[in-house]
Order: C-alpha cells, then sequence, then structure tokens
C-alpha cells in the first residue's frame, strides 16, 4: 500500500509529536490515547499508521538512527582530520545536550524501558551504537595508521566508553562538565 503526501505527512507529524512525548516523558509513560489527543487525530487514523505504539517507536527510533547516521556522515566527508573528527564528536554532543535541555539519549533513555532483551526496538538501538562504535574505530585506525588493528580498537573502545559515558552523567548533572572531561581524555588517549 503506497502512502500519499498528504498521508505520508501525518504520518510523519506523528512520529514528531509521539517522539516528544516519549523523549521527554518516556516511552512507557506515554499512552497511545495521549499521543491521539495531541496530534488531534481520530483512533483511527493513529491505527491506519500504526499497528501498536511499538510500530510508531520504531518509527521514532528509526528517524534519529537516520538523523545520527547524517550526523556522523556529514562529519565523515567535512575536511578534518581523524583526530578532530573524533573530537568533535564531544562538540556535537555539548550541542545536543544543551539544545535538548541535557535530556540525554534517546536510544538509552529507551534502552532503560524496555523490558525484553529482544525486539525492533532493541536492535535499532544496539545497531546505532554499534555503527558508532565501529566509526570511532574507524577514526582511530586513520589516526594511528602504523599501530596494530588491536591497538586501534582498544583506543576506540576506550573513547567510546568516555563519549557515552559522559553522555549519561552529562544527563543526570545537568551540566557539560562531564563531557568536557571525557573530551580532554580523549585528547590524552589520542597522543
Amino acid at each position: 500500500m503506497s502512502s500519499t503526501p498528504k498521508s505520508s505527512q501525518k504520518k510523519d507529524n506523528l512520529v514528531e509529536i509521539a517522539g516528544d512525548l516519549f523523549y521527554y516523558q518516556g516511552f512507557a509513560a506515554t499512552g497511545i490515547k495521549q499521543i491521539i489527543e495531541k496530534a488531534g487525530i481520530a483512533k483511527g487514523t493513529f491505527y491506519s499508521h500504526f499497528e501498536s505504539k511499538e510500530e510508531l517507536g520504531i518509527a521514532w527510533l528509526q528517524k534519529y538512527y537516520d538523523l545520527w547516521q547524517t550526523i556522523l556522515d556529514d562529519l565523515n566527508t567535512s575536511d578534518k582530520s581523524p583526530r578532530q573528527k573524533i573530537l568533535s564528536l564531544f562538540d556535537t554532543l555539548t550541542e545536543w545536550m544543551n539544545t535538548h535541555d541535557y535530556r540525554g539519549c534517546v536510544f538509552l533513555n529507551t534502552l532503560a524501558e524496555l523490558p525484553k532483551p529482544t525486539g525492533e526496538m532493541r536492535k535499532i538501538i544496539r545497531t546505532h551504537k554499534e555503527n558508532l562504535r565501529n566509526y570511532i574505530y574507524e577514526l582511530t585506525q586513520a589516526h594511528f595508521p602504523d599501530k596494530p588493528k588491536d591497538f586501534s580498537k582498544h583506543k576506540a573502545d576506550v573513547i567510546y566508553l568516555f563519549f557515552e559515558s559522559a553522555l549519561v552523567e552529562s544527563q543526570n548533572f545537568r551540566e557539560p562538565w562531564p563531557i568536557e572531561v571525557a573530551r580532554k581524555e580523549t585528547e590524552h588517549t589520542l597522543s
């Protein structure tokens, strides 16, 4: 079944409205009734686009997955050195946290609410995190071209953990200092 542009726009609008609710109050705390009321649509309209809240959650996570892939692709095609690209991840994180009132990571927030260790939503979250980790690894290899792959892999894993912990702790403290510390430690790791 193909979507008309108007139908596709309504579906995108529904993902946007539900996504804001999921992000700012939590996936589990957001009900379909609230989404329908906020969107100003009929129940049938909701179900003509999504069979369930989980299906809507998948569309929402996929939207943010695509957004972060675009951010990484744009950074990757820049003229910056591999080292500068890695450090730019922390600058991007600082900007994200400031723009989103320190609400944190769409993926990690949702992960914390998913009781089952399987499912499409968890698959998207894991794929996003694996892609970020691999991206850092590729840049680390490019930064240390004469070092063994195990050396670069270890450095990349350390940087990935710096990034992820900075993300969580800046949300926790609602301050940028965890990102600043993680960025500084990453500079040392890349020395």
